[in-house]
């Protein structure tokens, strides 16, 4: 926080004062103005910078600011506030989620208070606390965030309303729109395996609960079927640059007789990475390496080739997680009441992924 911040947080601690707009504008370096649109969730025409909005949320929370709520009717009202905490704003899979809440929140009237996270669970607790002083309706989680089902634990505690978004399927203490990252990666390399290829590589990250599920069940697809001796994990972050310098590095180093004929990239976003890498090694897709992704974030169908890939259906999971928390908020649904819901992947085949000329004879073995 600034200098400006430290003196009113002193301030704060030693006397009564109601901390304001002003103090938090005074100690963020911006206009009551836009304080005011951050901390309300306003949206008008002249964007906001993504730091702004952190270091304004940062200055309210460090100085405890709480809103006037006479303006708003009794504690007990509706505020028509969805606050959502996303793990990383940037992923455009998330992106589809917002879409899709967004959407639904529309139809209600409902506004969305967004807090970006960066995996980072006190800046979690730091939403979860604002979200409260502002009164919101419910919280919607999307993606996992460090700290894990600790981290989802202590939001539970704080708010009636809370749920998740994200590709688990197993219960955890709030109720959750997932994806089946089982039944997609079972769709993603029972394909693979159709088309011929035994030497199969995964990349993925290992940050999140659903990145190290689809690891191991990969592996565990590769030693059922007698090839146990080919399996290969590479870890990364769910990013395209991390992902093509580990490209590079993989196709740089592996010799020819033991190059992968395929990859299952965990997400989309680190295909995208491994795609670029495969061209600046001059490694032709599909005809070389064949390439299955997960997620179908917006840009897969227009990359060269289009993105073989698993969706998930970002927006509808968004969609049906926004309509679960309305009707918990509507009929005043314990979250212990309310079960999840599971969406079905579908396999989306593009480009990225064809059949082999012919497979080794000694791969047939597990088929």
């Amino acid at each position: 926080a600034t200098e400006g911040s430290r003196r009113q947080v002193e301030h704060a601690r030693t006397g009564p004062s109601t901390i304001t707009l002003r103090d938090v504008a005074r100690g963020s370096g911006v206009s009551i103005t836009t304080v005011s649109r951050i901390l309300n969730g306003r949206e008008s025409g002249v964007p906001i910078r993504d730091d702004t909005r952190q270091r304004v949320l940062a200055v309210a929370a460090e100085l405890g600011y709480k809103p006037n709520m006479l303006a708003r009717g009794l504690r007990g009202s509706r505020s028509s506030l969805l606050g959502v905490i996303a793990r990383d704003i940037s992923d455009p899979f998330h992106i589809q989620i917002l879409r899709g809440i967004n959407e639904a929140a529309r139809q209600r009237e409902y506004r969305l208070f967004l807090g970006h996270v960066d995996y980072r669970p006190d800046l979690a607790l730091s939403y979860s606390s604002m979200f409260e002083s502002s009164h919101a309706d419910g919280i919607i989680v999307i993606g996992d965030i460090e700290g894990g089902d600790d981290t989802l634990d202590q939001l539970a505690s704080q708010h009636r309303y809370v749920l998740g978004v994200t590709d688990r399927t197993t219960r955890r203490q709030i109720p959750g729109v997932y994806g089946d990252s089982v039944a997609g990666t079972a769709l993603a390399l029972e394909h693979l395996w159709a088309l011929g290829h035994r030497s199969i590589i995964c990349v993925s990250d290992a940050r999140t609960y659903d990145g190290r599920l689809r690891i191991d069940l990969y592996e565990r697809f590769m030693r059922e079927r007698g090839v146990a001796d080919r399996i290969g994990v590479f870890i990364t972050d769910q990013d395209p640059q991390p992902s093509l310098e580990l490209g590079r590095r993989i196709f740089a180093e592996r010799p020819a007789q033991d190059a992968p004929t395929a990859i299952y990239a965990t997400s989309d976003t680190i295909a995208l990475g491994l795609m670029q890498a495969a061209y600046e090694a001059r490694i032709a897709i599909p005809d070389a390496l064949s390439i299955v992704g997960f997620d179908d974030i917006d840009v897969a169908a227009f990359t060269i080739p289009p993105l073989t890939t698993v969706s998930q259906g970002g927006v509808e999971m968004g969609r049906t997680a926004a309509e679960l928390m309305f009707d918990m908020i509507d009929h005043g649904r314990h979250r212990s009441e309310v079960p999840d819901v599971v969406l079905a992947p579908q396999l989306v085949v593009r480009g990225s992924a064809v059949a082999l000329a012919a497979a080794a004879p000694a791969a047939d073995s597990g088929g």
